[in-house]
């Protein structure tokens, strides 16, 4: 074939899956008439494959005859064959799909099949099988609260470092690493195989026919089959060698952990018939299971992280220091590009290195060189979120009747408080004082039990936990429609009898007791809506200094009567004062970016330099530039300062 013409793999690729056989084109009459061609199909670690052909001309009758199809207009792609020749990171590039998960206009399971096929994996090749990730990590209650974030996987983690103890082990394999030969890795498994696929779908068609053909026409051993969720969760966790993600089934196909063509799948050593999968506690059937498994996987635990995994798996910390960092390293011929078949001359060496990329996992195209952006979400990611062995660490759960989350809490717990108590607010303005008892479960006190001391000493408070007195714990004075309630809204007294509360229509900020809920001052100031307040450390007295911040980048400086329990004279201005007049309160303006302060009276004060110490309460401007955010107010004890 001296003048033979020769076709790339790359241009075939987008239209028949990676990996996949390729066979001639008979599906144009010009091109099934000539000479029969040659072709062979790419290994996932290279971008090349040759076709022979005749001359130029048939090449180009090849090329035109494939249809524009591109990955798909629903990807955001035209259909050109421009398209369709690209590599996967311009595909990503080229796409809109990561700014429509942004914005939430796709589900995670949409957006996790983008990005699989845009990689190169198909359901065409076991190889490079789709690959979801486990989300969730409790599969032993009876039910699952999909609200408590110790039910989900921390997704910042692969799954061989979600063990402490198994992690370690890992990072001591890297350091240790001493095989000349071979690039030191984490892991000699994958998380993702032609085994692993086989492994979960191996009671449907044509999975278990595939599974029979590679095991001699038998069935794996039964220990080593997918017999339970709870089981393969466990030894993921566990087995070194164990490091297995999902497949999209679990996430939409019930009937994959169901035995229903009555395969005879052997017996464990426990004497027990594997059949059909056990489920979880909390699921009652398969549909049960995969309903539970997208709502999880839908969750806003799972959007806020979602981008961490795709960094594994998809992006930047696929190799590399950054995959080093995050125990991330595979063995090297997983990776893409990380072999030339064709420089391999002997044939015995080049069919062991081929068996070898089979046996090892493929890992998918690196779409991504830098961290893959956030989704936009409800919820802000914390590092303590997804705590490893979180559900140990909890000593105990206080679940309120209220269905709006808690979103302020103060602990004033010290012994000499009349109430030392742990308050708590939600955002519909619900607040529960729940007191503390600070001799209860000490080691040498009267009633003290082992059982007592795996408890804290709190008890819920029982207006609300009955929902009988829920009236005299209900802040119900109307706020301004466009303030959102957060945290910075509220402020416990240090005796915990006072609750000062902002956000209303009228601009001012009020004060209510915690033991009847009756309000007892409104405190007026600003002239625009109050958004935070804040307080500082409180005097033996009770005394201490209070901040508010408006909308309009405005902080208010007041004094927090202990005695008297109102916003009022402070005793030590009145003094400094000569003895008369209203206590100076001072007024903190953000002027562009400067900061500036007045007296209620108008006089100018410096006390720009002053104003840096503050730092407990932050308000911005409507419109206001990120460098003019107004940061301020921790009281101290220079007076009106």
């Amino acid at each position: 074939m001296q003048n033979a013409k020769i076709l790339s793999w790359r241009t075939l690729r987008a239209y028949m899956g990676s990996g996949c056989s390729v066979r001639s084109v008979q599906s144009s009459p010009d091109v099934s008439s000539s000479r029969p061609q040659q072709w062979r199909s790419s290994w996932p670690t290279e971008h090349q494959s040759c076709s022979t052909f005749p001359d130029q001309a048939t090449v180009k009758r090849v090329v035109y005859s494939l249809p524009r199809v591109g990955v798909g207009t629903s990807y955001g792609l035209p259909q050109a064959r421009r398209i369709s020749l690209a590599t996967p990171r311009q595909l990503f590039k080229s796409s809109n799909m990561t700014q429509r998960w942004q914005r939430r206009e796709i589900s995670n399971f949409e957006y996790l099949t983008f990005l699989n096929t845009t990689s190169g994996r198909t359901y065409n090749d076991l190889n490079q099988y789709p690959v979801f990730p486990w989300v969730l990590t409790n599969y032993d209650s009876e039910e699952l609260d999909l609200t408590l974030p110790g039910n989900f996987r921390d997704l910042s983690k692969p799954v061989g470092a979600l063990n402490p103890k198994r992690a370690a082990f890992y990072a001591e394999r890297y350091e240790t690493w001493d095989e000349d030969q071979t690039p030191p890795c984490h892991y000699n498994s994958h998380y993702s195989t032609a085994a692993t696929a086989l492994h979960w779908l191996v009671r449907i068609e044509p999975f278990t026919t595939f599974s029979l053909s590679v095991n001699n026409n038998k069935f794996d051993h039964p220990d080593r089959s997918f017999s339970s969720i709870t089981r393969s969760w466990r030894n993921c966790q566990r087995d070194t060698s164990d490091v297995k993600e999902l497949i999209p089934e679990f996430y939409y196909l019930p009937e994959m952990f169901v035995n229903s063509n009555g395969y005879h799948l052997g017996m464990r050593e426990d004497r027990s018939l594997v059949c059909d999968v056990d489920l979880p506690a909390w699921a009652k059937t398969p549909e049960d299971l995969v309903r539970i498994n997208r709502m999880a996987l839908e969750s806003e635990f799972v959007s806020c992280q979602l981008h961490q995994w795709i960094d594994l798996i998809f992006g930047y910390k696929q190799r590399g220091p950054e995959a080093v960092r995050a125990l991330n390293v595979f063995h090297h011929l997983t990776y893409e590009g990380s072999v030339n078949l064709d420089s391999i001359t002997d044939p015995s060496l080049r069919e062991a290195t081929e068996a070898q990329i089979q046996s090892f996992g493929q890992t998918p195209s690196q779409l991504l060189i830098e961290p893959h952006p956030p989704r936009s979400s409800a919820m802000h990611l914390s590092p303590l979120m997804f705590k490893d062995q979180m559900q140990q660490d909890v000593i105990m759960v206080l679940k309120f009747p209220s269905n709006s989350p808690v979103t302020h809490v103060a602990a004033n717990t010290l012994p000499h408080l009349i109430v030392p108590a742990v308050v708590t607010v939600t955002c519909s303005r619900l607040f529960a004082v729940n007191r503390w008892h600070n001799t209860v479960g000490l080691r040498g006190a009267p009633g003290y039990s082992l059982e007592q001391a795996h408890h804290l000493p709190i008890e819920m408070d029982s207006l609300v936990a009955n929902s009988t007195g829920s009236n005299k714990r209900q802040i119900t004075d109307l706020v301004d429609q466009s303030i959102q309630i957060t945290t910075h809204c509220f402020v416990v007294t240090a005796d915990n009898r006072y609750i000062l509360v902002c956000g209303f229509w009228d601009k001012s900020f009020r004060v209510y007791s915690s033991e009847t809920g009756m309000l007892t001052q409104i405190v007026f100031g600003h002239w625009d809506v109050v958004t935070c307040l804040a307080r500082s450390e409180s005097y033996i007295g009770g005394d201490c200094y209070i901040v508010s911040g408006s909308r309009d980048a405005t902080l208010l400086l007041w004094y927090w009567s202990g005695r008297h329990h109102i916003i009022g004279d402070n005793p030590s201005n009145r003094l400094r004062a000569g003895g008369g007049g209203p206590p100076p309160q001072q007024r903190a303006v953000g002027l562009t970016a400067l900061l500036r302060s007045w007296s209620l009276r108008g006089r100018a004060a410096s006390i720009t330099a002053r104003l840096t110490d503050w730092t407990c309460c932050s308000c911005r401007g409507r419109g206001a530039e990120p460098e003019e955010e107004m940061m301020g107010a921790r009281g101290n004890n220079r007076g009106g300062d």
